[in-house]
């Protein structure tokens, strides 16, 4: 395993949920992306490490081993982003926790200096070797029970929702019903409340009425909002 772990940093995207910002992947090699999952329960089911996006990471490690350093820096990703580009979002790919706490601080530091909001950051092991970045990354969960259990820790959560998104069309969540606000299934609740009431706000992005993406958002800014402490995002 390298001890020495890098982020490849890009400075635009044509993901519609995100906007277009500068993203950052980690590992250098599939390996060290591997390594940076190691523990995850959902590695074998990860869209990222079985999907498309695979494919676009593998094509910056080859890259990056072929040119050098400098090409996914994320002072070259900041000065190759749009002047509409308000935040970067880290670990599209791979979790942040191979990360030291003074680098992820460095990393909006150096995002800030450059006009720009801050960095979007998630782990899954916020509650384990992902501890360190408390206050810098949100943690990443899989249930409203969990989602307590972060935000007792102090933690903001990012948590999974039981409902699907009315464009998702993926077969793995076709049994899922499609979360509408409530306006048109009386199953489908207005509002999401975790077990110890604590409500959680639906992302943004994934609800078309506010024509919002991360860009505009920025809900998802560990340092920013604290007054919303769950977001919580349908499954596609």
């Amino acid at each position: 395993m390298n001890t020495t772990p890098t982020m490849l940093w890009t400075g635009t995207s044509t993901n519609s949920k995100t906007g277009n910002v500068p993203q950052g992947y980690v590992g250098a090699t599939k390996e060290e992306c591997l390594d940076s999952c190691e523990g995850c329960p959902m590695l074998k089911k990860c869209y990222h490490h079985n999907g498309t996006p695979r494919m676009a990471h593998a094509a910056m490690q080859r890259a990056f081993i072929k040119s050098g350093p400098e090409r996914y820096s994320l002072r070259s990703a900041i000065a190759k982003s749009v002047r509409t580009a308000r935040y970067v979002r880290g670990a599209v790919g791979g979790d942040p926790n191979v990360f030291s706490r003074d680098t992820v601080a460095g990393w909006i530091q150096d995002i800030r200096r450059a006009g720009m909001e801050g960095l979007l950051l998630y782990t899954h092991f916020w509650d384990s070797k992902g501890s360190h970045l408390q206050g810098l990354a949100m943690a990443s969960v899989e249930s409203m029970d969990d989602a307590d259990r972060a935000i007792d820790a102090g933690w903001r959560a990012a948590v999974v929702l039981p409902f699907k998104g009315a464009d998702s069309k993926h077969q793995r969540v076709k049994d899922l019903p499609v979360w509408d606000g409530g306006a048109f299934h009386p199953d489908a609740p207005k509002d999401f409340v975790t077990p110890k009431g604590r409500r959680i706000v639906v992302c943004p992005a994934q609800r078309p009425e506010l024509r919002k993406d991360c860009n505009t958002c920025g809900l998802c800014d560990p340092t920013k909002h604290a007054g919303v402490q769950a977001i919580g995002f349908l499954q596609h």
